[in-house]
């Protein structure tokens, strides 16, 4: 099969009427944020859009997207290889727009269009995979190369060991004296 590119922006509302889908990559070069945090370990990433109308009327871009990366560990400081997947569905509304009274169903999520009236799908798809990133990038313990031994976590000052177990009562001793 072969790979074809996502495009960069659509116009949802022409996308939607045609029912268009996409079913292709995105090139690793265009994820400039995602660079930032960790390394893409394929050459593309794997994206599949759907564009629509529910039955409410309201466009939807629905889909996936699925990636191999290599995080930093933050216990022992070596690569992680992890693979981040995320499903979106989204429905999109004009910023210049007044407010509607009709509420948006919880299932999607807005998205802006921007002055074109165009959806930037590396930009979502982008926010998309780094919201799936993990919060701390970690090995589990028995593959991680810093053991357990090798962990210090602070020691408490003789003090601060000793135990002072004070009654709760001794202030109503006081008081009664």
């Amino acid at each position: 099969m072969q790979m074809v590119k996502i495009p960069i922006s659509i116009a949802p509302a022409r996308a939607a009427l045609k029912r268009m889908t996409y079913d292709g990559i995105i090139v690793k070069s265009e994820f400039v944020r995602i660079k930032e945090v960790a390394t893409v370990l394929d050459d593309h990433i794997n994206v599949t859009i759907e564009c629509g109308i529910d039955a409410q009327n309201l466009v939807v871009i629905k889909g996936n997207a699925a990636a191999n990366l290599e995080l930093v560990c933050q216990r022992c400081g070596t690569g992680l290889k992890t693979h981040i997947s995320t499903e979106f569905a989204f429905t999109p509304v004009n910023v210049s727009a007044e407010e509607s009274d009709e509420r948006i169903p919880d299932a999607y999520e807005e998205i802006e269009l921007n002055e074109f009236g165009e959806v930037s799908l590396v930009e979502l798809i982008e926010d998309e995979l780094m919201l799936a990133l993990p919060i701390v990038a970690m090995h589990e313990l028995k593959d991680c190369q810093l053991k357990e031994t090798d962990m210090t976590f602070g020691e408490l000052a003789p003090e601060a060991t000793e135990e002072k177990k004070s009654n709760p009562f001794d202030v109503l001793k006081k008081l009664k004296n």
